[in-house]
């Protein structure tokens, strides 16, 4: 907002001079006499941030290992290749693993061999218990008729016991023969899965942000998979993982927009937004800070891991403000022609119940019984032409003489539901959930402004605060309209 006006002022005899886009208000000379700086208010927008930091990730990066130990024959990609799914990036010597698959081939093939043998034994024991079965048979049939004698019946009995005892053996053996060949099976498999183990591939379509192997070099597999390769997936969109404080964390939420720059492009600004915020707080030197994950796009791949971005989250704001600078907020008057605390509640509430009178059609009875309420007198004492003389006299002073503002208007509108007629009641509660919109708003209560006014001297305005940034804070409610001038600064008149 662009400083337009300078106002001389001092106790005494009151004079105005205005001239062009200036306005200086000269009341007396010498020691006594300031000289202020102002501002317009004026509408604009507000955008609050809070600011951090934290290092350019890819979106997805995957370290790339190996699951066998060995000494790496062949390298076939490097630093900033650009990959494929399954591509192969790195060999490890494989005639050890080879050898294994042969080996594990050569014992299918025994077992196998074995599995026919067990077969044919299978046949042939059948064969021989189908015998022995005939025999008794026939020596039951004889030992019936009284023939075959009971030794002879006894023997092929034996004989067909034993056969299908020797059946039953065999089918054994088959069945472990077949259970055989699927365990030379599966050590087939995982030997020639470590050999296809050999070929370190690339898991993601990306490009190789790391290599930590050469030709000739032992890997050493244990139980954590040496990293081999780090890739990183799709460069054309990354990631920040920023640190926030507990403090602002509050104000940062799912896709609030966000500007950061990088030191590699100073003059640059970039766009992005919050994807996530994590839960889980990390404690350093007794503070306390969370991962915000930020997403930007990177279309033109200038943005490089590991990069530090400096970051800035807009986490509130208001585009169409009723704004003042914030060092409006900060002056105090000095001298005696400061306004005393009374006397600004009383300005205040002048102004509130002009407004209220004026938005409910309030009769002069029903105006001058708001006065006495608020002064803590009879309503016969004050007739009022006009809500001045109700109140800015003075009268009402001693009975707001350490009240707050809030207080005041709690009981401005007690005091203004105890008088309306039921046609006012719509007009009453308008009213009344305006302001408790504005209320919904705020982030501070009762701060006192001045204004210059239109005659040349100071007048204090409460306000209530909505969005405050680095530069402009939003004035709620109707204290302050636009194009009034606010006091941001004095200094003794002749000084620079």
């Amino acid at each position: 907002m662009k400083l337009k006006h300078m106002a001389v002022l001092a106790v005494g005899v009151a004079a105005l001079a205005v001239a062009g886009r200036y306005a200086l208000a000269l009341l007396g000379a010498g020691n006594g006499a300031y000289v202020y700086e102002t501002a317009d208010v004026g509408y604009g927008p507000i955008r609050k941030f809070v600011t951090t930091s934290g290092p350019v990730r890819a979106l997805v990066t995957v370290s790339v290992g190996s699951q066998l130990s060995g000494q790496i024959s062949e390298l076939k990609a490097d630093f900033n290749t650009e990959v494929k799914a399954g591509d192969e990036l790195a060999v490890i010597d494989d005639k050890t693993f080879a050898a294994r698959v042969a080996q594990s081939r050569a014992d299918l093939a025994a077992a196998r061999a074995m599995l026919a043998n067990q077969e044919a034994a299978l046949s042939k024991a059948e064969a021989v218990e189908r015998h022995a079965e005939r025999l008794m048979g026939r020596q039951q049939t004889l030992a019936s008729k009284g023939i075959a004698a009971t030794t002879t019946l006894d023997n092929a009995t034996r004989d067909a016991e034993v056969a299908r005892a020797e059946l039953a053996v065999v089918k054994a053996q088959l069945e472990n023969a077949k259970a055989v060949i699927v365990q030379r099976q599966a050590q087939l498999t995982q030997a020639e899965i470590d050999l296809e183990r050999t070929r370190i591939r690339s898991p993601i379509d990306g490009t190789v942000i790391a290599r930590t192997v050469d030709v000739g070099q032992t890997v050493a597999a244990s139980l954590q998979a040496p990293e081999l390769f780090k890739i990183a997936q799709d460069l054309r969109r990354i990631r920040i993982e920023a640190q926030v404080s507990e403090a602002d964390v509050g104000a940062v939420s799912e896709g609030n927009p966000v500007e950061f720059s990088v030191d590699a492009y100073p003059g640059r600004r970039f766009q992005g937004r919050v994807a996530q915020v994590r839960l889980g707080g990390t404690e350093l030197n007794n503070v306390v800070t969370y991962t915000v994950i930020i997403e930007a796009a990177n279309d033109s791949r200038i943005l490089l891991p590991g990069m530090t971005a400096e970051a800035s989250v807009e986490s509130a704001k208001v585009d169409r403000a009723l704004r003042l600078p914030i060092d409006a907020l900060r002056f105090k008057p000095r001298g005696p022609a400061a306004p005393t605390a009374a006397r600004n509640l009383v300005e205040q509430l002048d102004r509130e119940l002009e407004r209220v009178r004026s938005e409910l059609a309030l009769t002069d009875e029903q105006t001058a019984r708001i006065a006495a309420i608020m002064k803590g007198t009879s309503a016969g004492q004050d007739k009022p032409a006009g809500v001045g003389s109700a109140l800015a006299s003075g009268a009402a002073r001693p009975a707001l003489e350490g009240e707050t503002r809030a207080r005041v208007m709690q009981r401005l509108t007690q005091a203004v539901a105890s008088v309306i007629t039921q046609a006012q009641r719509a007009g009453f509660e308008a009213w009344t959930a305006r302001r408790e919109v504005a209320a919904g708003r705020k982030s501070r209560q009762d701060v006192t402004i001045w204004v210059l006014t239109s005659a040349g001297g100071l007048e204090s305005r409460q306000l209530d605060l909505g969005l405050i940034d680095s530069y402009f804070a939003e004035a709620l409610g109707e204290v302050l309209q636009e194009g009034d001038k606010v006091v941001l600064r004095a200094r003794t008149a002749g000084r620079k």
